[in-house]
Parts: structure tokens; C-alpha cells; sequence
């Protein structure tokens, strides 16, 4: 069996899909390699660790119809250091090995038969529970990232809670101390469908870089997401939705605007300076037009900074004083994920701080504070 491609589409068929591939994750040995098909012209490239999904498939000018595991990190290192278009990747199986060919270059890889690899049955509904433009899909994902935890006991925290209505989709992160929202407009959706998006799928498809539209839609096992001709799965989270958008409904008392740059940069000077202590704590209050900002690093060391505001908004009982302590790794990351070049920061009528976008309604955050 032999045959030739071009070096973009065998990038296409078979990066993402070796990738993925990992047998060390559950002992099976087989899962170090991936499973590839060719049925009447389509050529089919399948990788799993047995918890995240990849297949890919494209047309190839080979009409015997084939089956073989490939060894996926030893393909993958060939394929991937290749970088000249003009000349095409041959590939010549034999009984237990194929010869990559590209140019002068040739390695041999390790096959194996397809008897032993753990095929996963994936059925592309006709209609997805939901589609979106790919580019807000990884905007607003990259932007709340952030805030989700990693390895909590709530298992809704370690992913991405979301809920859609009305052709939108509400996307929730949240670590317990703090929370990020963004929305994204949907193409086509099942109305009232809440649930959640397990975070190693949204992982894969901002690594990937996919163009297009998204369909999104999941099995009793699986979470997928499918996309020019490649289908990206993830164990399916099974746990219930937590609505937390009410927390986003706080009284606002003071919201002022700020230059992005020039906070950042503050609290990455801050940032820095604490970074030994025991706890991080950054202190922020309001005076006026100011907004001044306080930590102590242990051992008598301490910092102040002072960065010019707008006020935006003032509606503050007697007695109430603008204060709030909180983490300033927190703040760093709420106010970095602001795509505009300012940012809007509200101090409120509970222990929360809330951050948004004045040029986008749809991004929030908010920071519980520190006692």
C-alpha cells in the first residue's frame, strides 16, 4: 500500500489527531498509536487517550481501501519538522512498519494491526444541540479560562458552566473566589440547554486554531465538537449545572474607568513585590480621582501605588468607605482578560469586586474579597 499527499493536508490528517494520543494515561500500549483508515478515497486518522477524542479526515488520491495503527509520537516528530510545501510526503507500508518519505528524508515507524485499538463510535448528528462562529467561540473562551479551578472536588468548577437561550450562550468560570462570564452568539441552538463544556475539549480547540463554524454536540460518554472535516471529543462531565449569574447582580456603590496599561502594570509591580509573602494581599481604595493601591511583602517591606481614575459612578451611603483587599494575581487576571483599553472596576454592596469591559457588555468578572 502506497501513496503521496501534500505536507498540509498530512499536518491536517494527522498532528492534532497524534497529538492527542497518549497511551501512558491509562496503561493501554496500543493508545501509542492512532488509527488510521482509508475507505474508498477518504483517509481517517483517529487518536485518543481514552478521555479526549481527535478524528480527522480528508480525500486522498488512493482508492485501496486500508487499516493500520500507526506509532502517533514518532509520525508526529517527522511530520511536524517539515516545513517545504513544494515537495509531497510518500508514505510505503509494509507488514510492521511505514516509510515516511519527504525529499531526500526517510524514517521508518513502527504499525501495528487494528485488532487491539479501542475504536470509538462517533455519529455526527443532522442537526448540532448548538453552532457558533469559531473566532467568538475562542475569544470569549480565552478570555474566562482563567478563573476555572483544577482538580476541585466540585467537579463543575474544573470546567466551564454554560446555558443558552435565545440563539446566546452564557459561558460561566469560577474557582470559588472568583467568577468570569462572556456570551457567545449561536448560528443554531436547542433552546433552554444547560450543561457543562468540559474544559480539555475548549483546551483542545484554542490549541488547534479551528476557522469556520463550530457544531457542538454530545453522547451519553462524549462531548464533541465538529468542524472542517475534524471531530474533537472529551469525556462527557456528568454533574449539574450551577447557575451563578446572579452573583453578577450586585449593587454597584462605585465604578471607575482606568487606562488597562497603566493598571496593569501596577499590579504587576505589585505582583512581583509579594511574591514570597506568605499571603498575597493587595489592598485597593478610591480617594477622589485615585485609585491607590497597598501591599505588605512580610519582614517590613511594603508597597504603594497610586493610578489616576474616571469616575464613572457614585452612589455611596454614609460610612461606606471604597476599600477592598483581595489577591492580586485575582485582579492581574481579570483585568489582562480585557480586550478593550480601558477597564471598568466596581466596588459593591457585597464582598465582591466586579471588572468589566466599557466596550463590551458581554465580558464580566467578579473577586470575592480577601479577609
Amino acid at each position: 500500500m502506497n501513496f503521496s499527499i501534500s505536507l498540509s493536508t498530512a499536518k491536517h490528517l494527522f498532528v492534532d489527531a497524534c497529538g492527542i494520543a497518549n497511551g501512558s494515561k491509562c496503561n493501554i500500549s496500543a493508545l501509542d498509536y492512532i488509527h488510521f483508515s482509508l475507505l474508498g478515497g477518504i483517509a481517517e486518522v483517529l487518536g485518543t487517550d481514552t478521555q479526549s477524542i481527535v478524528r480527522q479526515s480528508s480525500p486522498i488520491d488512493a482508492f485501496e481501501d486500508y487499516e493500520i495503527c500507526i506509532e502517533a509520537k514518532k509520525l508526529n516528530t517527522v511530520i511536524s519538522s517539515f516545513t517545504d510545501e513544494s515537495k509531497p510526503l510518500k508514505f510505503q507500508f509494509d507488514e510492521d512498519k511505514v516509510i515516511v518519505k519527504h525529499g531526500r528524508s526517510r524514517a521508518s515507524i513502527a504499525t501495528m494491526p487494528c485488532d487491539s485499538y479501542p475504536i470509538p463510535k462517533i455519529v455526527i448528528p443532522n442537526g448540532f444541540q448548538f453552532s457558533c462562529d469559531a473566532e467568538s467561540f475562542k475569544s470569549a473562551i480565552s478570555g474566562i479560562f482563567y478563573a476555572k479551578a483544577n482538580n476541585d472536588v466540585r467537579p463543575f468548577l474544573n470546567h466551564i458552566n454554560f446555558s443558552i437561550n435565545s440563539h446566546q450562550m452564557k459561558l460561566y468560570t469560577s474557582d470559588g473566589h472568583r467568577l468570569a462570564t462572556d456570551i457567545v452568539q449561536l448560528e443554531n441552538s436547542v433552546d433552554d440547554l444547560k450543561g457543562i463544556l468540559p474544559f480539555k475539549l475548549a483546551e483542545m480547540l484554542l490549541q488547534a486554531q479551528p476557522d469556520g463554524t463550530l457544531g457542538f454536540f454530545f453522547d451519553d460518554s462524549h462531548f464533541y465538537c465538529s468542524t472542517g472535516g475534524t471531530v474533537y471529543g472529551s469525556k462527557f462531565v456528568a454533574t449539574e449545572f450551577t447557575d451563578v449569574s446572579e452573583i453578577l447582580n450586585t449593587e454597584l456603590f462605585q465604578s471607575i474607568k482606568i487606562a488597562k496599561s497603566e493598571l496593569l502594570d501596577s499590579v504587576k509591580r505589585i505582583k512581583g513585590f509579594v511574591q514570597s509573602a506568605k499571603i498575597a494581599k493587595l489592598t485597593i481604595s478610591l480617594k477622589g480621582q485615585e485609585l491607590l493601591l497597598n501591599a505588605n511583602a512580610d519582614k517590613g517591606n511594603e508597597i504603594d501605588d497610586v493610578v489616576n481614575t474616571e469616575l464613572l459612578q457614585a452612589n455611596v451611603s454614609d460610612g461606606y468607605e471604597p476599600v477592598f483587599t483581595l489577591n492580586p494575581n485575582y485582579l492581574f487576571d481579570a483585568v489582562k482578560s480585557i480586550k478593550s483599553n480601558s477597564v471598568c472596576i466596581s466596588f459593591t454592596s457585597k464582598s465582591l469586586l466586579k471588572i468589566t469591559d466599557p466596550d463590551n457588555g458581554n465580558i464580566n468578572s467578579v473577586i470575592m474579597s480577601m479577609r
